[in-house]
């Protein structure tokens, strides 16, 4: 499961590493929206920093990037063994020279949640498993820093084992292609889906830029008062 609680702020806060990207969630009347940008710095205890999305990106949700506007930020230390903190904050200001900037107020609580090697983060992130000389495209259905489920449909390898050593390529938000290492571990078939449980061998870097890449299936944050 994934460990929370709540902690003091600054320490987390100068942990972001400048320029990482971060996961930020606009707070809109209806609904909400979920986006990529990167995380510029902080001052401490007067504002966090942080680029403002592309327009194009935002679409209709762009009319909310304003003072008073609420958000979720969420980010994955980089040196902090797979830990994420998420916190609730308001615009306080946005910029548009000498660079388009969003401004945010020092958040009153930060949560932490770690991702062991055990914890799986649900996610539907399409990608490709290599094995021998074949290519079948599927879906990896959750992940964690040292395994993953990946479902396959209309896959014929009626000579797949377990233990047999594979590579799951998946593209990375910058058009990059990110190829994981690993070993089946279960093999299960229902109806005509073939899910497989894979253990990861890759280096954990690799692993922690896709879960940074595609930090967005986290439902830990659905009710935002929780935050």
């Amino acid at each position: 499961m994934l460990r929370t609680r709540e902690v003091g702020q600054e320490s987390l806060l100068t942990a972001i590493s400048a320029g990482s990207l971060v996961d930020i969630e606009i707070c809109l009347p209806a609904n909400s929206k979920r986006i990529k940008t990167e995380y510029v710095g902080l001052l401490q205890g007067a504002f966090l920093i942080l680029n403002h999305p592309n327009p194009k990106r935002l679409g209709a949700a762009l009319d909310f990037v304003m003072e008073g506007t609420t958000v979720i930020v969420r980010a994955l230390l980089e040196n902090g063994d797979g830990q994420v903190i998420a916190f609730r904050s308001q615009i306080k200001a946005v910029s548009v020279h000498p660079a388009r900037l969003i401004f945010l107020y020092p958040p009153e609580k930060i949560q932490t949640y770690k991702l062991r090697a055990q914890s799986r983060v649900p996610t539907l992130i399409p990608a490709h498993f290599q094995y021998s000389n074949k290519n079948e495209v599927g879906v990896i259905k959750d992940i964690s820093l040292s395994g993953l489920q990946l479902d396959l449909t209309s896959a014929d390898m009626p000579d797949l084992q377990e233990g047999a050593k594979c590579s799951v390529l998946i593209e990375g938000k910058e058009g990059n292609q990110i190829t994981l290492e690993g070993d089946v571990r279960k093999i299960r078939q229902h109806d005509d889906i073939l899910s497989l449980g894979i253990h990861l061998t890759s280096e954990p870097g690799v692993i922690r830029g896709v879960l940074k890449d595609y930090l967005i299936d986290l439902s830990i944050f659905q009710d935002h008062r929780d935050t």
